[in-house]
């Protein structure tokens, strides 16, 4: 009897390891931990990069302050383009 309920537990990774096999990862398994890795390292980029900066804090958050503006602008512009352009 134990050794039915030993069977009935059993799940496709035990009888595989039994027969000395593995399950085969798919893309997911593969690609998200080095994507995960991948933005750590460019979080930690540009902290070490922030600290290295021959700028002081101030002067350097000004110039982000504007590359922000920059950018909002740019991409303000680009959704009325692209709202004009769908209303046609």
């Amino acid at each position: 009897m134990d050794s039915i309920r030993d069977l009935k537990n059993l799940d496709r990774d035990d009888i595989l390891a039994a027969l000395g096999l593995q399950t085969k990862k798919n893309a997911a398994e593969l690609v998200l931990p080095v994507l995960g890795i991948f933005g750590a390292g460019i979080l930690v980029g540009a902290g070490v990069g922030l600290l290295m900066a021959p700028r002081s804090g101030r002067e350097l958050r000004e110039q982000l302050g504007q590359q922000m503006g920059n950018v909002r602008e740019r991409a303000m512009s680009a959704v009325g383009g692209a709202e004009e352009t769908a209303a046609h």
